[in-house]
Protein backbone atom coordinates (compact mmCIF):
# COMPACT_ATOMS: atom_id res chain seq x y z
CA UNK A 1 0.00 0.00 0.00
CA UNK A 2 1.26 3.50 -1.51
CA UNK A 3 1.88 5.78 1.92
CA UNK A 4 -0.46 8.82 2.57
CA UNK A 5 1.47 11.67 0.74
CA UNK A 6 2.10 9.35 -2.08
CA UNK A 7 -1.57 8.49 -2.79
CA UNK A 8 -2.29 11.93 -2.19
CA UNK A 9 -0.11 13.14 -4.86
CA UNK A 10 -1.35 10.51 -6.95
CA UNK A 11 -5.12 11.60 -6.31
CA UNK A 12 -3.72 15.59 -6.94
CA UNK A 13 -2.55 14.47 -10.44
CA UNK A 14 -5.65 12.35 -11.18
CA UNK A 15 -7.87 14.94 -10.39
CA UNK A 16 -5.97 17.46 -12.62
CA UNK A 17 -5.41 14.82 -15.42
CA UNK A 18 -9.53 14.53 -15.07
CA UNK A 19 -10.14 18.10 -14.84
CA UNK A 20 -8.09 18.64 -18.73
CA UNK A 21 -9.75 15.67 -19.80
CA UNK A 22 -13.18 16.95 -19.53
CA UNK A 23 -12.26 20.40 -21.32
CA UNK A 24 -10.61 18.65 -23.99
CA UNK A 25 -13.24 16.24 -24.38
CA UNK A 26 -16.09 19.22 -24.26
CA UNK A 27 -14.01 21.27 -26.75
CA UNK A 28 -13.21 18.25 -29.07
CA UNK A 29 -15.21 17.48 -32.03
CA UNK A 30 -16.79 14.10 -31.95
CA UNK A 31 -16.52 13.02 -35.43
CA UNK A 32 -13.43 11.14 -34.92
CA UNK A 33 -14.92 8.36 -33.01
CA UNK A 34 -15.41 4.80 -35.32
CA UNK A 35 -19.03 3.94 -35.08
CA UNK A 36 -18.23 -0.04 -34.56
CA UNK A 37 -15.68 0.66 -31.58
CA UNK A 38 -16.93 -1.77 -29.32
CA UNK A 39 -15.31 0.38 -26.08
CA UNK A 40 -17.50 1.57 -23.84
CA UNK A 41 -18.23 5.72 -24.19
CA UNK A 42 -17.38 7.03 -21.14
CA UNK A 43 -19.12 10.38 -22.12
CA UNK A 44 -22.18 8.64 -22.52
CA UNK A 45 -23.06 5.27 -20.56
CA UNK A 46 -25.57 5.39 -18.00
CA UNK A 47 -24.80 5.11 -14.46
CA UNK A 48 -28.41 6.04 -13.10
CA UNK A 49 -28.35 2.33 -11.73
CA UNK A 50 -24.73 1.98 -10.11
CA UNK A 51 -25.80 5.82 -8.70
CA UNK A 52 -29.13 3.75 -7.45
CA UNK A 53 -27.31 1.21 -5.63
CA UNK A 54 -24.79 3.39 -4.66
CA UNK A 55 -27.11 5.76 -2.76
CA UNK A 56 -28.87 2.29 -1.05
CA UNK A 57 -25.52 1.33 0.09
CA UNK A 58 -24.48 4.81 1.16
CA UNK A 59 -27.41 4.95 3.91
CA UNK A 60 -25.46 1.85 5.31
CA UNK A 61 -22.24 3.64 5.34
CA UNK A 62 -19.96 5.23 2.83
CA UNK A 63 -17.55 2.69 3.31
CA UNK A 64 -20.40 0.21 1.91
CA UNK A 65 -21.64 2.94 -1.02
CA UNK A 66 -17.63 2.74 -2.08
CA UNK A 67 -17.89 -1.13 -1.74
CA UNK A 68 -20.76 -0.96 -4.20
CA UNK A 69 -19.26 1.25 -6.83
CA UNK A 70 -15.69 -0.65 -6.55
CA UNK A 71 -17.39 -3.57 -7.10
CA UNK A 72 -19.32 -2.93 -10.07
CA UNK A 73 -17.96 -4.66 -13.60
CA UNK A 74 -18.39 -1.58 -15.17
CA UNK A 75 -15.08 -0.07 -13.28
CA UNK A 76 -13.17 -3.28 -14.52
CA UNK A 77 -14.37 -3.05 -17.77
CA UNK A 78 -12.82 0.17 -17.97
CA UNK A 79 -9.53 -0.41 -16.71
CA UNK A 80 -9.30 -3.36 -18.73
CA UNK A 81 -10.49 -1.03 -22.05
CA UNK A 82 -9.01 2.33 -21.33
CA UNK A 83 -6.01 1.51 -18.96
CA UNK A 84 -5.05 2.67 -15.51
CA UNK A 85 -4.72 6.51 -16.16
CA UNK A 86 -8.42 6.81 -17.55
CA UNK A 87 -10.00 4.34 -15.35
CA UNK A 88 -9.10 6.85 -12.55
CA UNK A 89 -9.68 9.65 -14.42
CA UNK A 90 -13.59 7.95 -15.05
CA UNK A 91 -13.56 6.93 -11.22
CA UNK A 92 -12.91 11.05 -10.22
CA UNK A 93 -15.70 11.83 -12.63
CA UNK A 94 -18.42 9.50 -11.97
CA UNK A 95 -17.58 10.18 -8.07
CA UNK A 96 -18.06 13.38 -8.40
CA UNK A 97 -21.22 13.19 -10.58
CA UNK A 98 -22.93 10.74 -7.87
CA UNK A 99 -22.43 13.54 -5.21
CA UNK A 100 -23.75 16.17 -7.27
CA UNK A 101 -26.59 14.70 -8.56
CA UNK A 102 -27.44 12.76 -4.66
CA UNK A 103 -27.13 16.23 -3.13
CA UNK A 104 -27.40 18.81 -5.27
CA UNK A 105 -23.74 20.49 -4.60
CA UNK A 106 -21.58 21.89 -7.10
CA UNK A 107 -18.51 20.34 -8.40
CA UNK A 108 -15.83 21.96 -6.34
CA UNK A 109 -17.98 20.88 -3.14
CA UNK A 110 -18.15 17.28 -5.08
CA UNK A 111 -14.35 16.78 -5.52
CA UNK A 112 -14.01 18.24 -1.86
CA UNK A 113 -15.95 15.17 -0.40
CA UNK A 114 -13.88 12.79 -2.80
CA UNK A 115 -10.81 14.58 -1.22
CA UNK A 116 -11.95 14.49 1.96
CA UNK A 117 -9.65 12.52 4.84
CA UNK A 118 -13.16 10.04 5.93
CA UNK A 119 -13.98 9.48 1.88
CA UNK A 120 -10.67 8.54 1.29
CA UNK A 121 -10.34 6.17 4.26
CA UNK A 122 -13.48 4.70 3.66
CA UNK A 123 -12.48 4.17 -0.30
CA UNK A 124 -9.09 2.75 0.61
CA UNK A 125 -10.99 0.41 3.05
CA UNK A 126 -13.60 -1.18 1.36
CA UNK A 127 -11.03 -1.48 -1.76
CA UNK A 128 -9.05 -3.59 0.91
CA UNK A 129 -12.02 -5.38 1.96
CA UNK A 130 -12.99 -6.08 -1.76
CA UNK A 131 -9.20 -7.67 -2.46
CA UNK A 132 -9.54 -9.56 0.85
CA UNK A 133 -12.42 -11.40 -0.44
Amino acid sequence: MSSANKQQKRNQRAKAKAKNNRIQRAAAPNDFLDPNDERIDLETVDLSDLFQAMRVAEKVSQQAMCAVFLGHPLLALVLEQEGEEEATDFIFTALIEYRRMTTGVDEQAALDWVESPQFQADYVAASQALANS
